[in-house]
């Protein structure tokens, strides 16, 4: 049972760590008091940008977009179904669609913070920002299919979060990097998405309890 306290202890650690700072950052959004170190890094970065550069995150922002992610998603569950893995299945549908829900129809109308002034280097959908979808997709959607690959290949864990981790980073610095976000819509879409993400961890794990027993059997 050691392993699966202290799993539940850096689960807890990191959610009081992002759900505080994540509170404040929305309060200070919602009253348009918005960080002055997100200026700051649109206009330094405004100054790095290089043709490679450009190509390069460029082509990153738009192959983590709604369409190439949809292509991922769709993939994933016919692989789940296929294996008749079906609460997993059943929890990413959920999960994908409500991240869509949760950002789309209520944290971005609610916020209604304007996206960084063109030019952009993309184009965009829509033109609230805050939070970012594209962060808080990648925090669910990589994170998810990493513990439900990690949980059969225990011995590769490290390298498949680590991979995923390594990801998400990079998408997200995209997003700044083509003006299509703030960082603080960023750090907020990572908030936002990891929340989710132990909520959706939590039903799976209520509805097939073969991972609880796996914490259970490494405990032993």
């Amino acid at each position: 049972m050691m392993i699966e306290k202290n799993t539940n202890k850096i689960g807890l650690f990191l959610t009081l760590f992002l759900l505080f700072p994540f509170i404040e950052l929305c309060r200070q959004i919602l009253n348009q008091n918005y960080p002055q170190i997100d200026y700051k890094i649109f206009y330094l970065l405004e100054e790095k940008i290089t043709p490679f550069f450009k190509t390069l995150f460029v082509g990153i922002y738009y192959s983590s977009g709604v369409y190439i992610t949809a292509i991922i998603v769709a993939s994933a569950l016919g692989i789940l179904i296929w294996k008749r893995y079906w609460q997993e299945a059943i929890v990413l549908a959920f999960g994908a669609l409500g991240i869509l829900i949760i950002i789309d129809e209520i944290l971005k109308p609610f916020f209604d913070r304007r996206r960084p002034p063109s030019p952009r280097l993309v184009e965009v959908f829509g033109s609230k920002s805050f939070p970012s979808g594209h962060a808080a997709g990648s925090v669910f959607l990589y994170f998810y299919l990493s513990f439900i690959i990690a949980a059969r290949y225990p011995q590769y864990a490290r390298y498949i979060y680590g991979l995923a981790t390594i990801l998400i980073i990079i998408i997200g610095f995209s997003s700044i990097y083509v003006k299509a976000h703030w960082a603080t819509d960023i750090l907020a879409g990572y908030a936002v998405g990891y929340l989710w993400l132990l909520i959706c961890l939590a039903i799976l794990k209520l509805s097939n309890p073969e991972y609880r027993n796996m914490f259970k059997s490494k405990s032993r």
